[in-house]
């Protein structure tokens, strides 16, 4: 009998271990545990006012605070029915598509790219090929930047509010940064050609996968919850009848559920679901890395998460100059002043696509506009069950692996969902 040990798993956010008890080449055991101490973000909200509660929670995470600021206030707005005008919502779908490109440099370049190239971590890379470093840093920056323009800092943004934004941006900022997304156009189209070229395992999931879904749009901040392989659409107020999170033994992030199976979300069930509704231009790169949907391989999410950054800077370029040419205020519609409400009681629900897929939250609020009840479900407390099926699955394939290509293998799985143990843990 042989043990596989990996005491912390690396190039991931959070904490986690992974234990494989290995008997006659074959795979006894597997275990995935995340040892992130409990952070009770819902209990953090509860007793704050409403207008409190989107600053709390995008405290959640450094990576993904803007979604979960938007997810928030979308949830508390849903609470006192409050509807936003449609600059609003396109600020915010400017600040979500922003956190993509944050994330998914990082997570392409820093995490998975040296899986790809038998290297320990990113800075080798820097020797061998720095023109790849410079791409990943210049599409970071310009996630930073642009997270930065419409929510008034690079992380934890400051200018979204309940209703609208306390300031808009300046049409000439706006101008200049469509500029900068459409030059970065060559940038992420040459990260879908890099990782396309890569070799790819090949290792097909069995989970269903579930996203926010638009007609018309490629759905980060509307839509409703669609199921690609169950074929169901559900409004996102159902989520907490849909999705079942259960507390497991060996771990201290719950894993969710739904129809008591294993299920997933993030770049690859996105692109699944939302194919019809990338830019033509997104759509081309795929075909040039020879992806098409339905397309099952896990080790895939890094293409997905690649097209994404094509289609997320083209699309950002066309609403930025949307909103560069319609002045604040001009037009009914094209105001971010906080709309009027009134302060009542009431549940409300919200949903955003983060980067490593669907966030839901759920806020509950009294007649003074305190929250007393509050639910988070991030993606990968969603992602978790699948990840630790996938693994029982894919272990026996590559056991006969040297040991250190058996470790790499596993751990490339993993990371292949872009987990954060970190926001999984409650």
């Amino acid at each position: 009998m042989s043990k596989l040990n990996i005491h912390h798993l690396a190039r991931i956010e959070g904490h986690g271990n992974v234990s494989i008890e290995v008997k006659n080449s074959k795979v006894k055991e597997i275990r995935l545990d995340v040892v992130e101490p409990a952070r009770l973000f819902e209990s953090m909200i509860v007793g704050r006012r409403y207008d409190e509660a989107p600053l709390a929670t995008s405290r959640v995470c450094g990576i993904c605070s803007a979604n979960h600021f938007v997810t928030n206030l979308l949830a508390v707005e849903d609470a006192l029915d409050i509807t936003v005008s449609e600059r609003t919502r396109t600020m915010r779908q400017l600040l979500v598509h922003g956190s993509f490109l944050q994330n998914h440099a990082t997570a392409l370049y820093v995490f998975a790219a040296p899986d790809f190239v038998q290297l320990p971590s990113f800075f080798p890379l820097a020797e061998t090929t720095p023109e790849v470093v410079q791409r990943a840093l210049r599409l970071k920056k310009l996630g930073n930047d642009l997270c930065t323009l419409v929510g008034g800092r690079a992380v934890h943004p400051i200018t979204p509010t309940v209703g609208g934004f306390t300031a808009d941006v300046d049409a000439d900022a706006l101008h200049v940064m469509a500029q900068r997304l459409r030059d970065a156009a060559a940038d992420a189209a040459a990260t879908a050609e890099f990782f396309g070229e890569l070799q790819t395992p090949r290792f097909d999931t069995t989970s269903d996968m579930l996203a926010l879904y638009e007609a018309g749009t490629y759905a980060v901040t509307v839509g409703e919850i669609r199921a690609l392989q169950a074929g169901w659409t559900r409004p996102i107020r159902d989520y907490p009848e849909v999705i079942e999170e259960q507390a497991v033994a060996n771990s201290n992030a719950k894993q969710a559920l739904v129809d008591d199976k294993p299920f997933l979300v993030g770049p690859l069930a996105r692109v699944n679901i939302s194919w019809d509704e990338l830019l033509p231009s997104a759509r081309v790169v795929a075909s040039k890395v020879g992806l098409r949907p339905v397309h099952r391989n896990i080790f895939s999410a890094h293409i997905c998460r690649a097209i994404e950054l094509v289609d997320a800077v083209d699309r950002c370029a066309m609403l930025a100059e949307e909103l560069a040419v319609s002045a604040s205020g001009t037009t009914a519609g094209d105001s971010v002043a906080p709309e009027p409400f009134e302060v009542r009681a009431g549940t409300g629900y919200g949903a955003t696509e983060a980067p490593r897929g669907t966030l839901y939250h759920s806020v509950t609020l009294d007649d003074r506009g305190t929250v007393t009840a509050a639910d988070i479900v991030t993606p990968t407390s969603q992602n978790l069950a699948s990840i630790a099926q996938e693994l029982t699955a894919y272990a026996p394939t590559v056991v006969d692996y040297e040991p250190e290509d058996f470790k790499r293998a596993v751990e490339m799985l993993i990371r292949s969902y872009d987990p954060c143990l970190s926001c999984a843990v409650h």
